[in-house]
């Protein structure tokens, strides 16, 4: 089709199929649970962080002092804070390009037809397989003490 004009039938062929919803209602009802997910974990916590970055609490929170922007003048006054910020950029382009690299090579590798690319495929799903067990013994590593639940029943 590249190099040519393509005709309205054309156009029929490659659109793809879209959900039609019987209820206005449907739509936001499916999508309130991811909504409110995104509010309460992610939306909530951050406001709830800028907001105490204004304010100075004594150790056992018990009295409370609102002090506008002296933390950040604090903080942005600090050299260390820039240095800080700097090895954070460094660290998080070379993690990235890294880890990117490595995933490249892995996926030309597993798209070449060498020998042993059953081992070599099934090896990279392996992750995939391990992680749940091994966060389930976390899990009752943490919780469990002496063989005991720490959770009470």
């Amino acid at each position: 089709m590249a190099g040519r004009l393509m005709r309205p039938a054309d156009f029929a062929d490659n659109m793809q199929k879209q959900s039609v919803f019987q209820s206005r209602l449907l739509p936001y009802a499916l999508i309130a649970p991811q909504l409110a997910v995104v509010l309460i974990f992610f939306y909530w916590p951050a406001a709830q962080a800028l907001l105490q970055s204004f304010l100075l609490q004594d150790a056992f929170g018990l009295s409370t002092t609102f002090i506008w922007f002296e933390n950040y003048r604090e903080l942005l006054s600090e050299p260390d804070y820039f240095a800080a910020i700097l090895r954070t950029f460094v660290f998080s382009i070379a993690i990235a390009l890294s880890s990117l690299s490595l995933a490249l090579l892995l996926a030309v590798m597993a798209d070449k037809p060498l020998r042993g690319v059953t081992l070599y495929r099934t090896l990279l799903i392996w992750p995939y397989a391990v992680a749940p067990p091994v966060a389930g013994v976390n899990t009752v590593a943490t919780f469990c003490a002496a063989g005991k639940m720490i959770v009470p029943n």
